[in-house]
């Protein structure tokens, strides 16, 4: 039989909780989108309003769940059933707190100045490097691979950097994306669902069960059972369809 290791073994375990706990769910919940309330995901506008309304509220679970994951205590001989966040304490303090240089640096750039074959020989201009050892640098003209990359791209760059704009952005300036918020908010305050959307009792789709089914499995040969119950997720479906009813007046340029 062939040896499994117990670490992928964790990792493993660790991606079928984050399913279980957050992730499936979100998921269920943009099928159920997708499903009844017109979510089309052809669409870039319905994925950049995805993005804008639930981004927060994704991410705040993942951090709950992170927070949850890093407390809770791992069982085995070696681990001494302490919580990821108590064996990182105990390392920092025997070992110290890493630092890592490098953070927020793309591989291809590392891979550049630092390759498997040591730091890039840096030759000034009319310098070919006769005299001197391989081994021989010279760590005040290197400076930090900071110092580095802005002096190879002082030349090619002449202005600071401009934001890019996003590209899923439906709007043609940043007053229509103002007044689509402004919009929104007025259709939030004053509680108006939007027909259309099977939110409402009699509607052709209409569908007062809560629960999706999701494909699971290498081969999405399994069913899981996904409740979506709470009252939270109603309220998402609703401001889904109170967002997308109003981004569909702003693509036809029909104004309330």
């Amino acid at each position: 039989m062939p040896h499994r290791s117990t670490r992928n073994s964790r990792i493993e375990r660790l991606w079928v909780e984050v399913g279980t706990q957050f992730a499936r769910r979100w998921r269920g919940f943009f099928t159920r989108l997708e499903r009844l309330h017109k979510l089309d995901v052809d669409n870039p506008g319905h994925l950049w309003l995805l993005s804008m309304l639930f981004s927060n509220a994704l991410n705040n679970d993942c951090q709950q769940f992170q927070q949850e994951w890093n407390s809770h205590p791992i069982h085995g001989s070696d681990t001494k059933d302490r919580s990821p966040q108590d064996m990182r304490l105990l390392g920092q303090a025997s070992l110290g707190v890493y630092k890592d240089e490098f953070e927020g640096i793309h591989p291809a750039i590392l891979q550049r100045y630092y390759g498997i074959h040591g730091r890039e020989m840096v030759r000034h201009h009319n310098q070919t490097g006769a005299g001197h050892p391989n081994d021989e640098s010279d760590e005040s003209d290197e400076g930090s691979i900071i110092g580095r990359i802005e002096q190879d791209q002082a030349n090619d760059v002449q202005h600071d950097a401009v934001e890019v704009p996003d590209g899923n952005v439906p709007f043609q300036n940043e007053e229509d994306e103002n007044l689509f918020f402004e919009i929104l908010e007025e259709v939030v305050m004053e509680g108006i669902v939007p027909e259309g959307y099977n939110l409402q009792e009699g509607e052709d789709e209409y569908d007062e069960n809560t629960t999706e089914y999701l494909r699971v499995g290498r081969r999405r040969e399994n069913y899981v059972e996904i409740s979506l119950a709470d009252p939270i997720w109603r309220t998402r479906s609703t401001l889904w369809a109170q967002a997308a009813s109003v981004l569909g007046h702003f693509e036809a340029d029909v104004f309330f």
